[in-house]
């Protein structure tokens, strides 16, 4: 006999709970799926944020446990940290619970957690149903479960541009930019030396850039002076809001988007780019070659290779054509990004598994 309970229970970083939130794609996705819960399923959603659960403890405990007695669907969406304590726990309670289990799984960290706590793999192997990013994680997660996968791409609340807002009337210096953590493992660093490669074999300034994203903490006086070094074609912007992001972003020649940051999954960053019309130089780097069609919705180069890096830089200013051609690309391209589409597949399950 089925449950009678008709809640949906969202354990997940929304970043609320703490004064210093870690902004990135987890806590991104996580409020996008909770705000899409609760537009298809008003009053039914039970949400506990995690983001403070090393330091109360007791209390995200104590939320836990209301969610498994008011819950038949439960999804979880904690952080690289969380999930040691998140995941172990709804499987634990799932028989008791009598709940479903589902797990967008946000960034590429995973497998390797996996292969190195034994206990995790238990945990997942009850898990109901698994939405990976991308369909590479998802070939790496069949190895350690039999449970049924679908891919979930990450999405974006905001509306994209129109083909018919995109301005594209270029002129040297040519101003790209970065998006995302500034941390040396999102490719910041190497952005700043590729840019400076090129003018200084061009003997001019030909290319300039705008950072934009939080300086990660440790890294403030490392980026200070590292901006103050070459401040003549480097500028810090500071966060990007809501309200500006996609109109910003989309006055600007190319994103460079060269990490090697070990956790990357589908970044915010890519998508975001996208649907402002702004094609993408990243590195070949986990999952990005799924992400960015080179050529079409922007290039990729080798990994941590500021030289290959440069090169194609360079060859982005020489030729315009060729980038306003991608600019309408990544337009076209970002509609699979739209929520709807993406939430799909997780609102079936939902409604399959959901007393309403």
């Amino acid at each position: 006999m089925r449950s009678k309970k008709k809640k949906i229970g969202l354990v997940g970083y929304l970043g609320y709970a703490t004064q210093n939130p870690i902004i990135g794609g987890q806590m991104s996705k996580t409020r996008g799926i909770l705000q899409e819960l609760e537009r298809t399923y008003p009053n039914q959603i039970v949400c506990v944020d995690t983001s403070n659960w090393k330091k109360d403890i007791v209390s995200l405990i104590a939320q836990c446990f209301r969610v498994v007695k008011q819950c038949d669907i439960v999804i979880i969406m904690p952080n690289k940290n969380g999930i040691k304590v998140v995941l172990p726990f709804f499987s634990l309670f799932k028989s008791a619970g009598k709940y479903s289990l589902a797990y967008p799984i946000v960034g590429g960290w995973l497998p390797g957690l996996l292969q190195k706590y034994n206990y995790l793999v238990k945990a997942i192997r009850k898990v109901d149903y698994l939405l990976p990013e991308t369909k590479q994680l998802r070939d790496e997660l069949i190895a350690f479960t039999n449970t049924p996968i679908d891919v979930m791409p990450i999405f974006s609340t905001r509306a994209p541009l129109k083909k018919e807002d995109i301005e594209f009337n270029p002129t040297e210096p040519f101003t790209f930019c970065t998006f995302s953590r500034v941390i040396p493992t999102k490719g910041i660093d190497d952005a700043i030396s590729a840019i400076y490669r090129v003018n200084k074999e061009k003997k001019r300034i030909v290319c300039k850039v705008d950072v934009w994203g939080p300086i990660e903490s440790g890294f403030t006086d490392h980026y200070q002076k590292l901006f103050s070094d070459y401040c003549d074609f480097v500028s810090y912007k500071g966060i990007l809001s809501s309200d500006e992001g996609l109109e910003k972003l989309s006055q600007y020649f190319m994103l460079l988007f060269p990490t090697y940051y070990a956790g990357e999954g589908f970044p915010t960053t890519i998508c975001e780019s996208m649907m402002a019309g702004l094609p993408v130089i990243a590195s070949n780097w986990r999952f990005n070659n799924e992400l960015v069609e080179d050529g079409k919705t922007g290039y990729l180069v080798e990994v941590h290779n500021t030289e290959d890096l440069a090169k194609r830089i360079l060859y982005a200013v020489e030729h315009k054509e060729e980038v306003k051609r991608m600019k309408f690309e990544c337009i076209e391209e970002c509609k699979r990004f739209i929520p709807e589409q993406v939430m799909q597949n997780l609102n079936e399950w939902i409604k399959s598994n959901h007393r309403d």
